[in-house]
């Protein structure tokens, strides 16, 4: 079940975050519908992939094509100087349990910031991450099996798993995993 503008607000408000923009709502569809497919082909190779969403002179909705990366990071490439982008999307590839990656990255996000692009992310564990590069906060979308789960995770293994993140807080999430 995908979380409502109003209640990514709510979620966000106790916190210092300023300035969070929900994605649309027609833009978190679109994302899902296009990372359902990757997942699997994500899980099945154990590679990460990767690609941009962005509109098209007419405002529509448009991906560039999905790149395969590593088992740990990926690069999108833009195939079409007139899209204007607006988010990149990437899996988290396959499952494992010693790969914490129920959670977007500090790479993640630093990534998305510099190239001026808000984040999706996909999990094998089927969770969708959306990062607001404006407000540098990462926020859950949906939970466990909202996109394809692989079916080798195993929930817990990342420890407990917030609602959203600040590049603080993942910065001293990954500091813990050292």
């Amino acid at each position: 079940m995908f979380l409502t503008a109003l209640a990514l607000a709510v979620i966000l408000c106790g916190s210092d975050q300023v300035a969070f923009t929900p994605p649309p709502e027609a833009e978190i569809a679109a994302i899902k519908e296009r990372l359902t497919p990757i997942q699997q082909l994500s899980f099945a190779t154990g590679y990460e992939y990767c690609g941009y969403l962005g509109h098209d002179a007419q405002k529509r909705i448009q991906f560039t094509d999905m790149q395969r990366g590593k088992n740990d990071s990926c690069t999108p490439i833009v195939t079409d100087a007139a899209l204007h982008l607006v988010a990149s999307l990437h899996t988290h590839g396959a499952y494992d349990r010693d790969v914490p990656a129920e959670f977007p990255t500090v790479r993640d996000m630093r990534s998305d910031a510099s190239e001026g692009v808000n984040g999706y992310i996909g999990t094998p564990g089927g969770r969708l991450w959306y990062i607001d590069s404006k407000a540098m906060v990462a926020v859950q979308l949906c939970g466990l099996g909202c996109l394809p789960q692989d079916p080798a995770f195993h929930a817990g293994d990342d420890g407990e798993i917030q609602r959203s993140y600040t590049l603080q807080e993942l910065m001293q999430l990954e500091a813990q995993d050292l």
